[in-house]
């Protein structure tokens, strides 16, 4: 099976939840089914979306199991942006810190069960705002914050972001026509400068001066 996704770190996950046997079988905008390690295929019920943007650097998605009928609100994202969302820990920084260093981009995954009725007051709120003249978007990111609070931290990811090929070559060949090269990006520090050693941009003896200026 062949997956599609946005991100090629949702492709990542999705492939390695299948090696260890929790497979997606089917996807739609309604539906989502699993196959668990036991073979059984369990069934969710896509509620709604939240789409990851730059500025909120997360996504979450609201199922319901179609057998148990329980709710679930699933969210991941950047881990500076979920340590304050999720309930504290005393290892979330260290575990995410020691990925960065290793080149992978991390990602943090907590979730929070709904009750029905919890679940039937956020969407009257949420379509309310949906269809406010003024401020919509603002009014929409103001009813999904009343969700995001003290959810249990599932797991931290961490994805390699392979080079592409010739990336070393190309850049040895500009260094040697004297021309200089930047590199921007959005990463933590430490797997930025783990891309730029695997690139060669930089030498592993090379002096670094860390400044937040």
């Amino acid at each position: 099976m062949q997956y599609q996704a946005a991100s090629p770190d949702e492709v990542a996950l999705v492939e390695w939840t299948e090696e260890v046997s929790l497979t997606l079988v089917y996807r739609d905008r309604q539906i989502m089914r699993l196959r668990t390690p036991n073979n059984e295929v369990e069934e969710f019920e896509i509620l709604l979306i939240f789409p990851f943007t730059s500025e909120s650097k997360r996504m979450g998605i609201i199922v319901k199991d179609t057998a148990t009928e329980e709710i679930t609100f699933v969210m991941k994202g950047a881990d500076v942006v979920m340590a304050n969302i999720v309930q504290y820990n005393d290892w979330l920084e260290e575990e995410c810190d020691n990925m960065a260093r290793e080149g992978l981009r991390t990602l943090v995954v907590a979730k929070k069960q709904l009750s029905q009725e919890q679940y039937d007051d956020f969407e009257r709120r949420y379509n309310e705002a949906k269809l406010s003249i003024h401020d919509r978007a603002r009014q929409m990111r103001q009813v999904q914050l009343t969700l995001e609070g003290d959810m249990q931290l599932l797991c931290v990811t961490g994805v390699e972001d392979k080079l592409q090929p010739d990336v070393r070559t190309s850049l040895e060949l500009l260094a040697n026509a004297g021309i200089k090269v930047w590199m921007l990006t959005g990463d933590k520090l430490e797997t930025a400068t783990n891309i730029a050693i695997s690139s060669r941009l930089v030498s592993r003896m090379t002096r670094y001066i860390n400044s937040n200026q």
